[in-house]
């Protein structure tokens, strides 16, 4: 063995040196990138997020190059250079894929929190770059490996096109949405009047409908398209409250306090998002729960508070103040029962 090292110790050593080199120069590029982000945390606060997210994978991409570059000026076959090389530039676009996923979910999370966002547009603009992103990794890395990658282009393309046409109307939705939510002017709580006839207090807003509760305590769901081409009168909160103690008078006849400490913590947050207008799907997505769970809670809602429908539950989550916005009410416990 030592006779076959000092033998080859020039073809050892070659290849070697580079790869100390390059690991030591990925350690130094590391640490003065780090302070020169840390530096400047007080202009742009997405320096921090930076940081912690490439930290370990800096060291690995560094660590892929160094093997590399070991490997090409190695004494190995062009063959297995050639392989070699396309796995580890395989094994880059993997780790860049994953750290660009990660880093785009902290930033996206970061502004849109900072905008006070809907929890459905963090949902959408995460998947979307979530898709963004690995559909352009799989293309890079089927053109490391030489695989034609024009078919898969036009093949995305023409999906992007179905699923423009069949979503057509959800889109148009999701931008009314939008249009709705931060120009402000219709708020949960508000009594408002369409044009159309429908008339009721706001009881939730989404990226694609609206919903509200008319003066007989139904609930009226209005696509957000719809809702934007309306004429809307609205009323503002104060008639929005008025109107709903018309609706919690004639209603249900309830027993204020008494039957909702009878609830557990979880029932209480299905009953405040039934009184939100929520459908057993949303409600089992929110409360990451199934929804034959979500039946059972409601079931037991219904028996405890004596009361026969989920419309009664909802006039009742009202009356009980349990109705604190579209998102998910605050409890003591979010064990999953």
């Amino acid at each position: 063995m030592t006779g076959w090292l000092i033998d080859n110790w020039f073809n050892i050593f070659v290849p070697l040196l580079p790869f100390v080199a390059i690991i030591v120069l990925g350690l130094w590029a590391r640490w003065a990138i780090r302070k020169f982000l840390k530096q400047r945390e007080q202009t742009w606060a997405g320096n921090a997020f930076v940081i912690e997210t490439i930290w370990h994978p800096f060291l690995y991409w560094f660590l892929i190059l160094g093997v590399y570059v070991a490997i090409q000026i190695s004494i190995l076959s062009p063959i297995v250079k050639r392989l070699t090389g396309e796995g580890l530039a395989s094994l880059f676009a993997l780790s860049l894929i994953w750290t660009s996923i990660s880093l785009s979910e902290r930033l996206i999370r970061f502004y849109l929190g900072k905008t006070k966002a809907m929890q459905s547009l963090i949902s959408i603009a995460l998947s979307i770059a979530r898709v963004v992103i690995i559909v352009t990794g799989i293309l890079v890395i089927l053109e490391i490996w030489g695989a034609p990658t024009l078919p898969i282009i036009l093949v995305l393309i023409a999906t992007l096109l179905v699923v423009g046409l069949a979503f057509r109307n959800t889109f148009d939705n999701l931008l009314a949405g939008i249009e709705i939510v931060y120009g402000e002017h219709i708020k949960v709580g508000h009594l408002i009047k369409l044009g159309s006839g429908e008339e009721g207090h706001v009881t939730q807003m989404s990226w694609t409908r609206t919903i509200i509760r008319s003066n007989v305590g139904n609930l009226v769901i209005i696509p957000n398209q719809k809702l934007m081409a309306n004429s809307i009168i609205d009323y503002g909160a104060v008639a929005a409250i008025s109107t709903t103690n018309d609706i919690q008078r004639d209603s249900v006849n309830l027993e204020p306090n008494k039957p909702v400490d009878t609830l557990t913590a979880r029932e209480r947050e299905v009953l405040s998002l039934i009184g939100n207008g929520a459908t057993n799907r949303e409600i089992a997505g929110k409360l990451i729960i199934s929804e034959h769970t979500v039946k059972s809670h409601l079931r037991s809602i219904l028996n405890k508070l004596n009361i026969s429908n989920r419309q009664q539950a909802a006039v009742y989550a009202e009356r009980a103040g349990l109705i604190i916005g579209p998102d998910i009410p605050k409890t003591d416990s979010q064990s999953i029962q």
